[in-house]
């Protein structure tokens, strides 16, 4: 097939959308990414903006809103306000409003864009997906880590209420913390959480992993109890999923098994990598976080960017707070959705751990 006859192809999909397809169904998650604006200090760690989740009716989820700025001081606590308005289903503004809590300047980021269902992803442009794409502006001071305004894309991903993904819990250190004594593979099988914006289900854990050789988790004969994801803890937003699943350690003390998540593009090397914001996961194999302006195009052919607006592949740096295992923590080799029909809508530090974690520390124990 030509590259001319695959553009027409587009572009009668394009011409032939009905309107209710061309108009956003804007509730779920947005990874909004500054594409210019930034100041020097921004751009040397990561591009500016926000992950979060839009609900009806112009609200959003102030918990699962996360900020990939260093203008916000603190990102502990309910700070971070999403908010957001449309006009014809096309236009949209989304503000994210900041109190620094007096660390800081309070600030707010306006961003003015219009839904587009069909966006190429550059790097791979027959892969189509839903984006805002427009200008922002900001009210307050934003000189520590932007300009004042510039043009941003804000990817959509599918929202997770069922079927489930498989992964390892691998034996490799992350930034914080060291790693469970050996490799465990895991499923994670997701329900409808509660509430928009919130993750649900259960963490089944192949083997009961072992940290300085004490077992982590409670079990029945030998199988380990199912670990159960804490819907008000646990949030999916923008390309991130922060999971935060509870049980028992052997001696009946309260075990949170953390899973600090990100849908991503997987790519290995050689070549070398290119991408300073990559986490990772193995000797040769590295995760960009799966968004328009935050993935890797330089990566091997398309690997950097075709998993743009999907849950394909996710990557879960994990951490235990409390029980016996207390303070172990590791990254993973990916998980890989497995089934189920996402909703497409069209925190104990761990540190930077580049495109997977930076500006969302605030993963909250409440």
């Amino acid at each position: 097939m030509t590259m001319k006859y695959k553009i027409g192809i587009v572009l009668l999909i394009v011409m032939f959308l009905s309107p209710a397809l061309i108009r956003a169904q804007v509730p779920g998650r947005w990874e909004i990414v500054h594409t210019s604006g930034d100041n020097a200090a921004q751009t040397a760690l990561y591009p500016g903006g926000f992950a979060t989740f839009l609900r009806a009716g112009g609200s959003g989820n102030t918990y699962g809103t996360f900020a990939n700025s260093i203008c916000v001081i603190d990102a502990e606590n309910y700070n971070i306000v999403p908010t957001w308005t449309s006009t014809l289903g096309i236009n949209y503004v989304i503000t994210i409003t900041v109190n620094n809590l007096g660390l800081g300047p309070n600030f707010s980021f306006i961003y003015n864009g219009t839904y587009n269902p069909l966006t190429p992803v550059p790097g791979d442009v027959f892969h189509l997906i839903p984006t805002i794409t427009g200008t922002y502006s900001s009210v307050g001071d934003v000189s520590a880590c932007n300009n004042g305004s510039g043009n941003f894309t804000a990817t959509l991903l599918p929202t997770i209420s069922s079927g489930s993904a498989s992964g390892a819990l691998d034996a490799m250190a992350a930034d914080n913390g060291s790693p469970f004594d050996a490799t465990v593979n895991a499923t994670i099988t997701f329900s409808a959480p509660p509430v928009p914006g919130q993750i649900a289900g259960t963490v089944a854990l192949a083997t009961n992993p072992t940290f300085h050789l004490n077992p982590c988790f409670a079990t029945t004969g030998s199988v380990v109890n199912p670990l159960i994801i804490n819907p008000n803890k646990s949030s999916q937003s923008g390309a991130f999923e922060y999971i935060f699943a509870e049980g028992l350690d052997p001696y009946g003390v309260a075990t949170t098994l953390f899973l600090n998540g990100s849908s991503v593009n997987l790519y290995t090397t050689p070549p070398a990598n290119t991408d300073p914001n990559a986490t990772q996961i193995t000797s040769t194999q590295w995760a960009a976080t799966a968004a328009i302006g935050e993935d890797n195009p330089a990566a091997p052919g398309t690997t950097g960017v075709h998993n743009d607006g999907t849950n394909t592949a996710m990557v879960f740096p994990y951490g235990i707070i409390g029980g016996v295992c207390n303070d172990a923590g590791g990254v993973d080799a990916p998980f890989f959705f497995l089934s189920g029909t996402p909703i497409i809508h069209g925190h104990k530090k761990h540190g930077h751990r580049g495109r997977m974690t930076r500006g969302h520390e605030g993963a909250r124990e409440e």
